[in-house]
């Protein structure tokens, strides 16, 4: 899979090495980056726990010099409500960031209902195998670890496709490539995988084919 290229002016901002624009996220980065043509003063950024949205918000209100909040959903209301207001009357963007947007996530103060009924909102979807590929991938070289060719691809095709997940398994492999100070193996991240509780007990087609030889 190939990384679609960073934005010239996020890519001096410190953190963006550990941001991987792919399929899930990247029209939801393209609506922040739009965020001069917003419809409303605020923008809603949804979506699953280590998705990388609090990561994307940062990156976000350095670029804008915008107002952001982060986990709105289990912020107060009213301090919302006057966020919005102020927003709106300082002509500022205002990033929400949340796990779902309303109704999903249920909104109890009728006003600040209505607001987050005009905003647009940014979808970070779940990673499907491709992604779920290069985000193992990108979380192992980022580490330093070296892994055998066909490794992220072996995995994702074996593991739950989320971002949770996901983030388990380059912790646990990184954690072994630490410890053994040799290069990942389809063996060996088959045996810390399993042993973790990571990988799928459903055989895939073509296990039988993926020999030792891959190991490198």
């Amino acid at each position: 899979m190939s990384q679609l290229p960073l934005p010239i002016d996020w890519s001096e901002r410190g953190e963006t090495g550990s941001l991987l624009i792919t399929a899930a996220n990247a029209d939801a980065i393209a609506l922040l980056r739009d965020w001069r043509r917003w419809p409303s003063p605020a923008t809603l950024l949804v979506g699953p726990p280590k998705s990388g949205r609090s990561l994307i918000g940062r990156l976000f209100a350095a670029e804008s010099g915008g107002m952001l909040v982060d986990d709105a959903d289990k912020a107060d209301e009213t301090a919302l409500f006057n966020l919005w207001n102020r927003a709106r009357d300082e002509r500022q963007t205002l990033l929400l960031i949340a796990a779902a947007p309303p109704p999903l996530w249920a909104v109890r103060l009728p006003d600040l209902r209505t607001r987050l009924a005009t905003a647009a909102v940014a979808r970070i979807a779940e990673p499907d195998e491709a992604v779920t590929t290069a985000l193992i991938a990108h979380g192992l070289e980022r580490a330093g670890s070296a892994f055998a060719p066909g490794l992220p691809e072996f995995i994702a095709r074996r593991v739950t496709r989320c971002y949770k997940t996901a983030d388990k398994v380059v912790g646990a492999l990184n954690a072994e490539s630490l410890a053994s100070a040799r290069k990942l193996t389809i063996a060996s991240a088959r045996s810390v995988l399993g042993q973790a509780g990571l990988l799928s007990s459903e055989p895939v087609e073509g296990d039988e084919s993926e020999g030792a030889g891959t190991g490198g």
